[in-house]
């Protein structure tokens, strides 16, 4: 997952939104007049979580993708006041397998941000696993985040990342000086980060 720190500022445009209509609703994210201000959105969550999804960490580019919200905007957990908020928004791919779409209105109990991959890692099968030594508690924390983001469900990610940890594990072994390098570009960088 994506160590998300929303570091670009707001666009303007979500900001005079919010001057112009206070009482927005969540309903009003889906409509037109703010269609223009989630391509706006999107562009800077892009920039900001350096081209990849928040979540499964696939590259994506600034106009493709959906803007998720992290805390839902509606259901048994709705965050409404949260709507317009543009720290909650992060940047997913859409694959109704994985990520924002599988997650829907669920809660996550541990979201894309700072430290949020100290405790699970890849395995060498490229699924993402609780590290050793956690309590229970935790351990079902982190499977529960893991299960609602679908991040082990979609054959494809996992061989994707398989791959990926494969060339980062001869890049320790041929050229452990690139390393840093190497991760500064691939995507599942933050996971693959995990086994080092």
């Amino acid at each position: 997952m994506v160590e998300l720190q929303h570091n670009t500022p707001e666009p303007v445009v979500l900001t005079n939104f919010r001057l112009t209509n206070p009482a927005a609703l969540p309903s009003d994210f889906d409509g037109l007049t703010f269609r223009p201000i989630k391509t706006a959105v999107k562009a800077a969550l892009n920039q900001d979580q350096h081209g990849l999804c928040a979540y499964c960490e696939q590259h994506l580019t600034p106009d493709s993708g959906q803007i998720d919200h992290i805390k839902p905007k509606g259901g048994a957990n709705a965050h409404a006041h949260l709507c317009f908020t543009y720290t909650n928004y992060a940047h997913g791919c859409i694959n109704c397998k994985t990520c924002g779409q599988k997650k829907k209105n669920g809660l996550l109990p541990i979201e894309p941000g700072p430290g949020c991959n100290r405790e699970w890692t890849l395995s060498t099968d490229g699924t993402i696993e609780p590290v050793v030594n956690l309590t229970n508690a935790r351990r079902h924390a982190v499977r529960q985040t893991r299960d609602m983001l679908g991040l082990n469900v979609d054959s494809n990610l996992v061989d994707e990342r398989k791959r990926w940890l494969a060339q980062t594990i001869v890049i320790l072994k041929q050229a452990p000086t690139d390393i840093q390098a190497f991760l500064q570009t691939a995507p599942f960088r933050h996971i693959l980060a995990t086994v080092l």
